[in-house]
């Protein structure tokens, strides 16, 4: 007895010497409760084991991560963010150095989601929601907690932080697809508000603003609970996912969404309104797709065919590889049962059957399949007048999928911001994985959608007839400044 004391004794004398041989003080056991994301130093052996872990991931389940860079490069850039772990890192720091990483991939489905970092120290942390956008080089509020400071009011100062800091943080946590680099710039403005609040402590905010021609203003702000600031409906009020407003012959169809809570009811919906449509004799069809993430690519091939002037079928390559995080692997049973029943009929298409022979393929198989989609239907008679699209740099996956065809396809005119995709189509299906040791979340694409009958264009890229932002004094009005150049010109 007395030995195995002696030697148990010896090993954690032997454990407390290597912890205190770091070079620095840092983190070896992370609590999410406890660990501040700019403050906190996480061992570096750790972070050089997550930085493995996704290195491993990407090789595994990633279908091309070579499209855009050569594998020479990113395995370059990889060898050289493990150098530079050579000390620990903070979660916000090790987060940059991630995402400057896989940036090389230009895979908006392959990133290091910023809301990671609002996961630590969440009890008694305080936030000032704020949403912020970009005009003439200022920072304009659009919606603040409790209207506390006014939309279109020029954001000054933030509790003493760097706005040009702020910023570039921002932008190198966003993500980039293609090269949407306007995209990903908006895209990082829209999100700056939440790392201004990943970077300031306290019950308060100091914030600093002003509007034109009116005195500068600076205000001292007692904040919610981050858990009451994320909650409350006051400023997370859940949109509709479809909206129609009519404004005499000009309809307004927002969808906020292709993920909808209900993919049935979805359908049902948008079947009704443009029934609705066509009932009033709609001669102009806006359809917004600013802010939509994307979603099923189902229900966007299904808005395709309610617009579309010919039934030419629309045709892409997916790209499989095959692991226990693909879309068939995630089928439940009883999904997967289905699949394989209507893959082994008489009548089932080509497609289906070669996806399940993939699905009976080896982890590693890598397979590109043609998948045909009918843009027409015998039951419904689709809207053939003029439509306008609207799109933003948070246009993503199926709606930039849906803004290229829109495009290919000459159905109108597309006016906003540049979306985040290309006339190549974009990665898709992405598997959520937890990183072992600092328990960031990363999401990695597992499909690659290609559509073969949409026109590349001389730089890849989604081209816009009109590039439209708001201006100061729309945001002041609450003027739609999209909606508002279509029912003026």
């Amino acid at each position: 007895m007395f030995l195995i004391l002696k030697n148990l004794f010896a090993s954690f004398f032997i454990i407390i010497l290597v912890q205190t041989a770091r070079p620095q003080s840092c983190k070896s056991f992370l609590f999410k409760k406890t660990t501040d994301v700019s403050v906190d130093k996480i061992c570096n052996d750790l972070l050089i084991n997550d930085l493995q872990f996704i290195k491993q991931k990407i090789e595994e389940i990633h279908p091309s991560p070579y499209l855009y860079c050569t594998k020479t490069v990113f395995d370059s850039a990889y060898n050289a963010a493990l150098l530079a772990l050579n000390q620990p890192y903070s979660l916000i720091d090790f987060s940059l150095l991630v995402s400057d990483w896989l940036s090389l991939l230009r895979d908006s489905h392959t990133f290091l989601p910023p809301t990671n970092l609002s996961q630590y120290k969440r009890n008694g942390r305080y936030n000032y929601p704020i949403r912020l956008c970009e005009s003439n080089e200022k920072l304009l509020v659009t919606k603040s907690w409790k209207n506390s400071i006014p939309a279109g009011a020029e954001l000054i100062s933030f509790n003493g932080l760097s706005l040009s800091r702020a910023k570039d943080v921002s932008l190198r946590l966003s993500p980039i697809e293609a090269d949407a680099f306007q995209a990903q710039m908006e895209f990082s403005i829209g999100q700056l508000g939440e790392i201004l609040n990943h970077c300031s402590i306290g019950p308060e905010r100091t914030i600093t603003y002003c509007l034109p021609n009116k005195d500068t203003i600076t205000k001292n702000l007692v904040l919610p609970l981050l858990f009451r600031s994320k909650s409350t409906r006051r400023f997370n009020a859940p949109k509709k996912e479809l909206n129609l407003t009519l404004y005499n012959s000009t309809a307004h169809l927002t969808i906020n969404s292709f993920s909808p809570f209900s993919y049935r009811k979805f359908n049902l919906e948008l079947t009704k309104l443009f029934n609705e449509i066509k009932a009033k004799g709609i001669n102009h069809l806006i359809i917004d797709l600013r802010n939509n993430f994307g979603g099923y690519v189902a229900l966007q091939e299904y808005l395709m065919l309610l617009i579309a002037k010919n039934a030419q079928p629309y045709k892409a390559e997916y790209i499989y590889k095959r692991s226990r995080y693909d879309r068939f692997s995630n089928l439940n049973f009883q999904q997967q049962w289905r699949f394989k029943q209507l893959a082994t009929r008489s009548y089932s298409s080509d497609a289906l059957r070669k996806e399940l022979a993939f699905f009976y393929s080896p982890y590693g198989t890598i397979d590109t399949i043609l998948i045909t989609t009918q843009l027409k239907n015998k039951s419904i008679e689709p809207y053939t007048g003029k439509c306008t699209l609207l799109i933003n740099g948070l246009s993503m996956s199926a709606a930039a999928n849906f803004a290229a065809w829109f495009r290919s396809a000459k159905r109108g005119e597309i006016i906003g911001t540049q979306c985040m995709g290309s006339s190549s189509g974009t990665f898709a299906n992405s598997a959520r994985l937890i990183l072992p040791n600092t328990m960031l979340s990363i999401s990695i694409s597992t499909l690659k959608i290609t559509p073969l009958n949409v026109d590349d264009g001389p730089t890849n890229q989604i081209v816009l007839d009109r590039i439209i932002t708001a201006t100061q004094s729309q945001l002041i009005n609450a003027i739609d400044p999209c909606i508002y150049y279509l029912l003026n010109q």
